[in-house]
């Protein structure tokens, strides 16, 4: 299983720590799903069984559920800046 964020999806989630006043150092954003869509949280340290990304500073947690079993891609809706999983195809 591999999890990729793209850079709006990054974007996005650094905007969050922003607008929160949070220290990217010392928070992270844990995404997770809750009603059907994922949700960004801001906690300090990951659930045992997170995919953990770093990028441009950021640290990103991403539930089990989120990541599923296979490969996905964190990104973002055009409409409305919206975090989505969409599964990565393999490239044969």
């Amino acid at each position: 299983m591999t999890v990729r964020i793209t850079d709006e999806a990054l974007d996005v989630v650094r905007r969050s720590l922003e607008l929160a006043g949070a220290d990217p150092s010392e928070m992270a954003v844990r995404l997770r799903l809750a009603g059907g869509a994922i949700r960004p949280r801001f906690v300090a340290e990951p659930e045992p069984d997170d995919v953990i990304l770093e990028a441009g500073g950021i640290r990103v947690f991403v539930a089990s559920a989120v990541a599923g079993s296979g490969d996905v891609e964190i990104g973002v809706t055009e409409e409305h800046d919206e975090l989505v999983v969409r599964p990565v195809r393999s490239q044969s």
